[in-house]
C-alpha cells in the first residue's frame, strides 16, 4: 500500500473513531510499526493529527466540532441572513442538494413557497423530516448517521450522490481559507465534495466566524464555488 493511501486511511479512521492505536493501524494496513510511526510523524508535521503514546488523535486546533444542538444557538441572526441570501438563488424546477447543518437548515422555511416545484436531496435526517411536510419531493441519502451532526455519511451515500445531477448544491463549511473550504470530518468532506461535483452551481453558506480558518480536510477550492456570507 502506498504511503498516501495509508495516510488517507489513518485520517479517515481518526475522524470516525476519535483516536487510533498503531496496533490497530497495523492490522488495517498490513504495514509495519516503524512504517506507521513515520506516517504518523509526517501527518503530525502537517498539523493533521497529534501523536500520543501508542497511537494518535486528531489535531486539537483542526478537528474540533460542536454538536448540532450547540451550533443551533450560535450566530443565529447571521445564519438567517445567509439563508435568505441562499434562497434568492433558488428557482422553480431546481434539483437541489441540501447539506446537513444549521445554516442550510435555516433555508427550509423559505423553501415552502416552492412547494411542488423542487426536488431536494439531503444528507440530513432532520432536514428531510421538515421538508416532507412542505409537499416537496425529497430524497434522503442512506448510510451511517453521525450523531454529532445528524448527517448521513459513508461510501454508500457518496455513490448515491453520484447518480444525481443537481442544478444547485448548498453546503455548509467549518472553515474558509485563502484557497480552500474545509471541514474536520473526512466522511462529511467526501459527501460535500461529491455533491459539489454533481452540481452546476455550488454555494457555500458560512458566517464570518468561519473565515481565515483551516480545518482538517479540504473539500472544495474557493475558485470553484460561490461563498454566501452575512457581509
Amino acid at each position: 500500500m502506498l504511503a498516501n493511501d495509508r495516510k488517507k486511511i489513518i485520517l479517515s479512521e481518526l475522524s470516525y473513531r476519535g483516536s487510533v492505536t498503531i496496533e490497530y493501524l497495523c492490522g488495517l494496513t498490513n504495514a509495519s510499526v516503524s512504517t506507521l510511526r513515520r506516517d504518523l510523524t509526517d501527518l503530525e508535521k502537517q498539523g493533521k493529527l497529534s501523536r500520543v503514546h501508542g497511537g494518535a488523535e486528531p489535531a486539537k486546533n483542526l478537528s474540533g466540532e460542536a454538536s448540532i444542538s450547540e451550533k443551533t444557538f450560535k450566530n443565529v441572526q447571521e445564519k438567517k441572513l445567509i439563508a435568505q441570501n441562499a434562497l434568492s438563488h433558488v428557482s422553480d424546477g431546481d434539483v437541489i442538494f441540501l447539506d446537513a447543518g444549521t445554516t442550510t437548515g435555516m433555508m427550509i422555511e423559505g423553501l415552502q413557497k416552492f412547494s411542488g416545484s423542487l426536488t431536494i436531496v439531503t444528507s440530513s435526517v432532520s432536514h428531510a423530516s421538515r421538508l416532507i411536510k412542505d409537499n416537496i419531493t425529497v430524497y434522503i441519502l442512506g448510510g451511517f448517521i453521525k450523531n454529532l451532526t445528524e448527517a448521513v455519511i459513508g461510501s454508500d451515500a457518496v455513490q448515491q450522490i453520484e447518480q444525481f445531477n443537481f442544478t444547485k448544491a448548498f453546503l455548509g463549511a467549518n472553515a474558509i481559507g485563502e484557497e480552500y473550504v474545509s471541514t474536520p470530518d473526512m466522511e462529511e468532506a467526501n459527501i460535500k465534495q461529491a455533491a459539489s461535483k454533481q452540481a452546476q452551481e455550488t454555494y457555500i453558506l458560512a458566517d464570518r466566524s468561519k473565515f481565515n480558518k483551516l480545518n482538517l480536510i479540504n473539500f472544495a477550492k474557493i475558485s470553484e464555488v460561490i461563498i454566501l456570507t452575512n457581509s
